[in-house]
């Protein structure tokens, strides 16, 4: 676990918003911050004709990088409407062989923006997990669920999933900060023990590890870091810890920042 990488999302505004970054520059970025293990997101992707993903490749074998994951953002597993999930399932396939094009061991797919307590739905979200997990053996490319809304956000559902489908190639991707306030230690006990890659989200550069920030939803949100780092390293977690947040001012500070401030409370555990 004392392996750090970086998630692609933390310089997002970089490149979704000002451009002033692609993807096909992240793994530079990240080899002068020392790092070498990367997730990316699929929404940087410009393409994904083998032109592009042959570029990409060449990036991340130049700078020395192992791609551990690629977030996966689109698709709705849980949708009711059978013909729009079956097209959503399909395009979602294509993101392994993407994986396997550029050497990414994993991909996260979310469950939908369903309601956590709509049982219809979570048998849907297990059937499409349990087709996607079949798609992940056959490529050999790890499928992951993260706690990112929707179904996901009542952690019992996530363990529900990963018991249901049963499938050595269907992990967790716990996201130290994504949990509903008042479910961030029960989630990390849940999916700490299946944790294939780690999201840490870093709000405050505290001694303590404590994190307290304000969400989109105007309300004010506290996790403990350090307690969630002890609860990987006693789940026997050997995966990274993937930065996907600081709290400095530009997106490289927050990253090099946050970089140095995990390692540190990795360290004092």
């Amino acid at each position: 676990m004392n392996e750090i990488g970086i998630a692609a999302w933390i310089f997002h505004r970089s490149i979704l918003n000002d451009r002033t970054m692609t993807l096909l520059d992240l793994p530079g970025v990240c080899d002068t911050l020392g790092v070498r293990t990367i997730e990316l997101v699929s929404t940087f992707f410009a393409s994904q004709n083998a032109d592009y993903l042959n570029q990409l490749r060449s990036a991340i074998e130049k700078h020395g990088m192992r791609v551990r994951n690629i977030a996966v953002d689109m698709g709705n597993i849980a949708n009711p409407d059978e013909a729009v999930r079956r097209t959503d399932i399909e395009a979602l396939k294509q993101w392994f062989h993407v994986a396997r094009a550029i050497g990414s061991a994993a991909i996260r797919i979310n469950s939908g923006p369903a309601s956590p307590t709509d049982q219809e739905a979570l048998d849907r979200i297990t059937a499409g997990y349990r087709e996607l997990a079949a798609e992940a053996e056959h490529t050999g490319v790890y499928l992951l669920i993260e706690n990112h809304g929707g179904a996901s956000a009542d952690p019992k559902n996530i363990a529900a999933f990963l018991d249901r489908v049963g499938s050595p190639w269907f992990r967790a991707c716990p996201d130290t900060a994504n949990f509903v306030e008042g479910t961030w230690e029960e989630g990390m006990q849940i999916m700490a023990p299946r944790a294939f890659s780690c999201h840490v989200k870093v709000f405050t550069y505290s001694d303590d590890g404590q994190q307290r920030w304000t969400g989109r939803d105007g309300q004010v949100h506290t996790y403990d870091l350090r307690r969630s780092l002890r609860i990987l390293k006693d789940a026997g977690y050997q995966g990274p810890l993937c930065i996907e947040g600081g709290a400095s001012a530009t997106e490289l500070d927050s990253a090099r920042d946050a970089i140095r401030y995990v390692r540190e409370l990795v360290a004092s555990l």
